[in-house]
């Protein structure tokens, strides 16, 4: 990201990983993935109840539960794109869709994330600024995790000031 191109609607981030995209793809996608780096407790659900196993990848129409680690915070949203390997992309509160593809490149996974502003919700700078900084943290988690078995989040402390909070 440049200043040149940095704008208030959408923001991209890129991450190169050592791992295949199916497997980063799980990582994202799976409930047991997406708990290890990201969210505290995840769950999928398929035809508005049914729970998806924890590795069992959600898939395009799904409805999740994520439930923050460390925080009485939780969110509810929707996958709008679930393609193994190659996307997932999903709903970030009724605010924010979140696209996330995986390219294969240089033997490596290349990931973008990308966050945009869904149609006709209302603009929060300071919190697509939290979320523009938090998601750099979180992506360097998830390589951490990956490249490591390393998680950087704190899980002791509780403290707004932390990073991963």
């Amino acid at each position: 990201m440049k200043e040149s191109n940095f704008n208030f609607e959408k923001f991209t981030h890129a991450i190169y990983l050592n791992s295949l995209p199916e497997k980063v793809f799980e990582y994202i996608a799976t409930a047991s993935g997406i708990s290890k780096w990201f969210i505290g407790n995840a769950n999928y659900y398929y035809k508005d109840s049914n729970v998806r196993l924890g590795n069992d990848p959600a898939r395009k129409g799904d409805s999740f539960l994520w439930k923050w680690l460390n925080k009485d915070l939780e969110l509810k949203g929707m996958v709008l794109e679930s393609e193994p390997g190659k996307e997932f992309t999903f709903t970030f509160s009724p605010v924010y869709k979140v696209s996330v593809k995986l390219f294969e490149e240089f033997g490596r996974t290349k990931l973008t994330l990308t966050q945009e502003y869904q149609v006709s919700s209302a603009k929060n700078d300071f919190n697509y600024i939290n979320c523009c900084v938090s998601w750099v943290f979180f992506l360097t988690n998830l390589k951490s995790v990956i490249e490591n078995n390393a998680d950087l989040r704190e899980k002791e402390i509780k403290d707004e000031m932390m990073i991963n909070y």
